[in-house]
């Protein structure tokens, strides 16, 4: 298939590597298996409306913009993979406007809720583990009550729309006010997702396992309950929008 994937562990901390080199037939294939559920958390859609309404998206003449939205389909489509449960929408709830609170947030098979933050950039300006720190630092902003716009009432807005009698919307909305008083949450009681996606279009290759190295020591004695690093290198996106014109 077009991408390959290893990963590793330590302790509390996991840190996955993603290297998506092309679009053949067998990947999209796996795409349709779940990019409308992606895109509209209702499988009564289709997957012609889900490749339109991403295209749509990304339709931009930001290139970074672009870069950004693709980078958070493939987290969402790796973590739907895996048979986390996705609490939220792809697009924020302003028509064709990115998230202004968490890019994702998963419930895994054991009920433990996931916060995901998405950074994205271009081989030879950025890196993996750089793209990485930024999502932590980021997730840190959020959770310390310091961003310009309140990430629970947003969480708390789309977990509304997709299922509105789920618990965990009473959460939220605590959060939510503990936000407005300016109270920090202590990020070491949840479970948190820093990824960072790198384009590269030059063959780069990435040494995988000294990568997850890295990033486990980078994590050794920062904040958080449990991580889980999603690095990607993405190389091709042309490929995917070609796939989204089908």
């Amino acid at each position: 298939m077009g991408w390959s994937i290893s990963d590793y562990s330590k302790d509390d901390c996991k840190i996955v590597y993603i290297d998506i080199v092309s679009i053949d037939s067998t990947f999209e294939s796996f795409i349709d298996k779940y990019i409308v559920n992606i895109c509209f958390r209702d499988s009564a859609f289709s997957i012609k409306k889900a490749k339109k309404y991403i295209r749509d998206f990304i339709d931009t003449k930001d290139p970074d913009r672009k870069k950004g939205i693709v980078a958070e389909f493939f987290l969402h489509l790796y973590l739907n993979s895996i048979k986390m449960e996705q609490e939220c929408l792809f697009k924020n709830l302003e028509e064709n406007s990115p998230k202004k609170g968490f890019d994702g947030v998963y419930r895994d098979s054991d009920q433990n809720i996931w916060f995901i933050e998405s950074k994205s950039g271009s081989a030879g300006s950025c890196s993996h583990k750089g793209k990485v720190q930024e999502a932590y630092r980021d997730l840190k902003d959020k959770f310390s009550s310091t961003t310009p716009n309140d990430p629970w009432l947003n969480a708390y807005n789309h977990l509304k729309i997709i299922n509105p009698s789920d618990s965990l919307l009473d959460k939220f909305r605590t959060l939510s006010d503990d936000y407005d008083s300016g109270k920090v949450v202590d990020i070491t009681e949840y479970n948190i997702g820093p990824c960072g996606t790198v384009y590269d279009d030059m063959g780069t290759k990435y040494v995988a396992e000294l990568l997850g190295d890295s990033l486990i020591k980078y994590f050794e004695g920062k904040d958080f309950h449990k991580l889980f690093s999603i690095c990607v290198t993405q190389r091709a996106i042309s490929e995917f929008e070609e796939y989204l014109g089908k």
